[in-house]
């Protein structure tokens, strides 16, 4: 794969594809701040399990903490471990500066939605986040024209899921349940669209026909979202069929069950034996990004950890 010239200075573009075999931790500024935005998130997760079980509120009444917990965790933890898995590859990734602002523009979205959820800090702050996704995926332009690609689907998630931000701050107020909507539909592509194919790339995993990942992508995100139909049933099938056949050739058991598990809660949701609600989505994107994708990217923190342990997690 040819490394693409970065567009400016500030731009890190990284070596050569590093061997899987040789994974361990290493501190750079991606997996900084991946380890702080995990720590935060740990201590959000305390609470919200404590609301849960009505255990009270251990960190007293923030009744956004939800919202704050969901978006930290794409842009403090997914995204950087994404672009730790981007470099690792050769591909251009943002450099020290915009990772400077891209950090101080997740803490203040962070603390904005911590305050007050959808509300002109949390807001404005995640317009800068943004940018940063935007500014990173069209560096990736040149590998929209593969045919078999893990990366071509994050341009069109990427800029996609940009129409959503700016969708949610005008709906919010008229039309919560459309804004929620959205708000799935974004968290899905990139998830979808981003994480997961940057996860597979890191396990060596076979590239998929791009167009049609593209496609599944596309379809299962309006499923969760706005617009849940036939066609989008058909599509997130399509998606599902997709991570099962990577998953098949993956090396690990432990990889191999999770990303399995993933591809047949996907074929449940567009066979319709999964209904596609709220709760249904916020259970699937929990076990994505905690079960697969973490146990993928989660080696630029931990390393390779023992069978056993991966099992056990």
């Amino acid at each position: 794969m040819p490394v693409p010239e970065p567009a400016d200075p500030r731009v890190d573009v990284g070596g050569p594809p590093a061997a899987m075999g040789s994974d361990s931790p290493a501190l750079d500024r991606f997996t900084g701040l991946a380890l702080i935005a995990l720590v935060v998130q740990l201590g959000l997760g305390i609470h919200l399990r404590a609301v849960l079980a009505g255990m009270g509120e251990p960190w007293g009444a923030w009744p956004f903490l939800r919202q704050a917990h969901s978006h930290l965790g794409y842009y403090g933890l997914v995204f950087p471990l994404v672009w730790w898995a981007w470099r690792r590859q050769g591909l251009p990734v943002p450099g020290r500066l915009q990772t400077a602002a891209y950090a101080l523009a997740t803490a203040a979205a962070t603390w904005g939605f911590v305050q007050a959820g959808y509300a002109p800090l949390s807001i404005a702050a995640s317009t800068v986040v943004l940018l940063v996704w935007v500014i990173a995926a069209l560096r990736l332009r040149r590998q929209v024209v593969e045919l078999r690609s893990w990366w071509a689907p994050a341009v069109p998630a990427i800029l996609l899921s940009a129409v959503a931000i700016p969708g949610v701050a005008v709906t919010i107020s008229r039309d919560p349940t459309f804004a929620r909507e959205l708000v799935q539909a974004f968290l899905t592509l990139l998830m979808f669209g981003v994480a997961t194919p940057a996860a597979l790339a890191q396990q060596g995993a076979r590239p998929p026909l791009a167009p049609a990942w593209t496609i599944g992508v596309l379809c299962t995100a309006m499923l969760l979202g706005p617009w849940p139909g036939l066609f989008t049933h058909l599509g997130t099938i399509l998606l599902a069929g997709q991570v099962l056949w990577t998953a098949w050739d993956l090396p690990d058991l432990d990889q191999r069950a999770a990303w399995g598990g993933l591809a047949l809660g996907l074929l449940a949701l567009g066979t319709g034996a999964l209904p596609e609600t709220q709760p249904v989505a916020i259970a699937g994107l929990h076990y994505a990004v905690l079960g697969p994708v973490l146990m993928s990217l989660g080696a630029a923190l931990v390393g390779r950890l023992p069978l056993l342990a991966r099992l056990a997690y």
